[in-house]
């Protein structure tokens, strides 16, 4: 990054189709470099022509959703850090901006000033400071070779799901099974593990009835962010969905029954994801949980036995400093 980009203002666009939201946020940020659209459809284009580094965009807008535009900006200007501001609690939403637009913070109006500062100004720095990935694909070569090296570790103990994750994944990938977080945790002391798709409970088996595992998602990206994880759930609710994206930097959520198609797409990206973290290894803080108070509580939920464990996992990825 040059000395000239690092030492002006961060430049942040604000998209809402209400006019008064717009002026509100600008003044918000006032001493940033504050750009403003209504009208969806332009973001994009001024996204990418003024090098934005964080997109702040509503949800529901007529004509477009937040999540579509903000897929169509993270095409055109990938460098931009993406938070999604919304007034409701729709799943579908929810969903979209983790498996389509894949923000990095969602943020629920009406607003906090001085958390919705503290995110933009993190989200910012991050976008100045970091490489930008490329889209989650890998030339033929590249995939084998990921697959060959990289494991994958399905944390469920619902016979049902392993047996179809079973006969979806392991022709393809390297794939191993716990059904409980012990058992999960040696595998990832034992072995390069890239992808953990994960159940948000554990509940079927005599292993933790009713067993919270997204404490232990949350926790596992809070010192390890270049693991990248998928959640399997079929108790799926908003709050649930966004307390993942904050606190979990989740890759992807999918719904039971899981099927074959989006199953497949979304272990190959995954494992391209992590691919690519392996070769730029500083951007991993594009895909870090912020350090906030609410998720000092967070991690407080998960046993000190696992919490110990977890920090001590061996990184699999040079040059990535401990986080907490």
């Amino acid at each position: 990054m040059s000395e000239v980009i690092a030492l002006r203002p961060l430049r942040v666009l604000f998209v809402d189709d209400e006019a008064r939201i717009t002026r509100a946020l600008r003044a918000l940020f006032r001493d940033f470099e504050a750009h403003v659209t209504n009208d969806p459809a332009d973001a994009p284009r001024i996204a990418s022509e003024r090098d934005i580094d964080v997109v702040v965009c509503d949800q529901r807008m007529p004509g477009i959703t937040g999540v579509d535009c903000l897929r169509e900006i993270r095409q055109l200007a990938p460098r931009a850090m993406r938070i999604l501001l919304t007034g409701f609690s729709d799943l579908k939403a929810v969903l979209g901006s983790v498996n389509e637009g894949e923000v990095f913070r969602f943020v629920s109006k009406p607003w906090d000033n001085r958390e919705l500062r503290e995110i933009v100004t993190t989200a910012g720095r991050i976008a100045r400071e970091t490489p930008a990935l490329a889209a989650d694909v890998l030339s033929a070569s590249e995939h084998e070779q990921a697959r060959d090296q990289v494991g994958v570790l399905v944390i469920d103990d619902d016979t049902t799901t392993q047996q179809r994750l079973r006969e979806f994944l392991q022709p393809h990938y390297h794939v191993r099974f716990a059904g409980n977080a012990e058992r999960a945790l040696q595998i990832l002391e034992q072995h390069e593990t890239g992808v953990v798709i994960c159940a948000t409970e554990l509940g079927h088996g005599d292993a933790g009835a009713n067993s919270d595992l997204t404490g232990m998602v949350k926790v596992l990206k809070h010192y390890h962010p270049c693991i990248v994880t998928i959640v399997v759930t079929d108790r799926a609710n908003s709050q649930t969905a966004i307390d993942l994206i904050n606190e979990g930097q989740v890759y992807r959520m999918l719904l039971k029954p899981i099927r074959m198609g989006p199953t497949r797409l979304s272990v190959d990206s995954a494992i391209a994801r992590y691919w690519q973290l392996k070769r730029a290894p500083s951007a991993v803080r594009r895909f870090s949980v912020m350090p906030r108070a609410d998720n000092v509580v967070s991690l407080a939920s998960v046993s000190d036995t696992i919490l110990a464990r977890i920090r001590q996992l061996p990184s699999r990825i040079a040059h990535i400093a401990r986080l907490g």
